[in-house]
């Protein structure tokens, strides 16, 4: 079955492959190798749309697919209808304050309609709006407003407040108080009093009513019709290079999420962890050292054994490549490759698999600790290699692996065997 891809589509994966980043599009063509991590995903967002949420957290190395899973989590998200938010740890968001939490998560959404592109809160309720006010019964528009207001006033009065004086000045037309207040909702703090006096609000979000306004915020996209809210967090294990009071804090929040969440204090709405294997088995800086969230998270039968891997416990570890699927990997890079460059190897896709192998190993990768970055990287240079120069025979031989024990061996007919 030919690839359903554009040579424009290929080139761009391609080229993102070689550089080690994650594509902007195209990602479900690579989901090859995380089958079950990907269908837990699923499963974790059907059981959010039906009112529950939850709490999961991926561990890997770097270049073990993190980023890649997040990535397409968001995308699988959108394209379900759900609003997404993906952040990343780094200087500018820290994780020990729960207010700054939510404004970075409401300056990063994402939706179906927007795309691979930051969306905005008002973007998100524009359609709805326009709805309201295209109604020819003001007293039905009138009462659809009632309804969300009361909705809202069970989680925070203020936000409802505002959010109404939001609604009244799109309606009219008054777009600094709308602006103002859409401000305000999202979590800026520097808004005029002056304008904060025309939609009944004092003071802004803080650590006290954070939680607050997220359940409100997720109980209005579920007004107009989305499954929830997926909250994505990236390069967690940064955390760890805090100071230790700030580190506490910030494991002292990811407790209390996983605790509100746990009891579906936040319908519809699933958080995704991501981080490096020593965010959870550091014991002087990592998640060990807060016993309480350690204890939630609990502890694998057998961490090293896929075979007996748990997909649904709370951490979603990564486990490397088997051959087998960094031969379907090889597959499917070679076909995007066709696609994008009009390449057909002169050698098997398993040979190509056993050369990249072999030039991984050449140039120091252990192959028993191989991520797939570092094995796309190779591939999509040796592919470029024999696109470039089809004069050269350096890749033309068939090559074979051979395993023996815990050794690798290639051999091809112009090679001697090569440990």
């Amino acid at each position: 079955m030919a690839l359903e891809v554009t040579t424009k589509q290929a080139k761009h994966i391609i080229n993102t492959l070689k550089n080690g980043v994650v594509p902007r599009d195209g990602l479900e063509l690579l989901r090859i190798g995380r089958e079950a991590e990907v269908n837990e995903m699923l499963r974790c967002m059907d059981y959010i749309s039906e009112g529950n949420s939850m709490v999961k957290f991926v561990a890997g190395e770097y270049g073990s697919g993190k980023s890649f899973l997040m990535s397409s989590i968001k995308h699988m998200a959108t394209a379900d209808n759900f609003i997404v938010a993906k952040l990343q740890i780094d200087n500018g968001f820290r994780f020990n304050s729960l207010d700054v939490l939510y404004y970075s998560l409401m300056h990063n959404l994402y939706s179906m309609d927007s795309g691979s592109e930051i969306t905005s809160f008002e973007f998100i309720f524009h359609k709805w709006l326009h709805t309201l006010q295209e109604m020819e019964n003001k007293e039905d528009a009138a009462a659809e407003i009632l309804k969300v207001i009361n909705s809202l006033n069970i989680y925070n009065k203020s936000f409802a407040r505002a959010f109404l004086s939001y609604i009244r000045a799109q309606i009219s037309g008054d777009r600094e108080l709308a602006s103002a207040a859409a401000s305000w909702l999202t979590g800026e703090k520097n808004i005029p009093s002056a304008l904060k006096i025309k939609f009944e609000t004092i003071g802004s979000i803080d650590k006290t009513n954070s939680m607050d306004f997220l359940k409100a915020f997720i109980k209005l996209i579920s007004i107009l019709g989305y499954k929830g809210l997926v909250i994505l967090v990236d390069e967690m294990e940064l955390v760890m290079s805090e100071r230790s009071d700030i580190r506490r804090v910030s494991y002292e929040n990811l407790r209390y999420i996983i605790d509100i969440c746990g009891t579906s204090e936040i319908p519809h709405c699933m958080f995704v962890f991501a981080g490096t294997s020593e965010l959870f088995e550091n014991p002087e800086k990592g998640i060990k050292t807060y016993e309480a969230l350690a204890q939630r998270l609990g502890n694998a039968i057998d961490k090293q054994n896929q075979s007996l891997t748990d997909i649904r416990q709370p951490i979603i570890r990564l486990h490397k490549f088997t051959r087998e699927q960094l031969q379907s990997l090889t597959n499917r890079v070679v076909e995007l490759y066709n696609a994008a460059y009009n390449l057909k190897p002169s050698i098997t896709n398993d040979s190509i698999t056993s050369w990249t192998l072999l030039c991984c190993k050449k140039f120091g990768s252990r192959l028993e600790q191989l991520t797939p970055r570092e094995y796309i990287i190779k591939l999509v240079e040796i592919l470029d290699i024999m696109e470039q120069h089809p004069e050269n025979t350096i890749f033309s031989a068939e090559l074979a692996s051979v395993q023996k024990g815990d050794q690798e061996f290639f051999i091809n007919n112009s090679l001697k065997a090569n440990k």
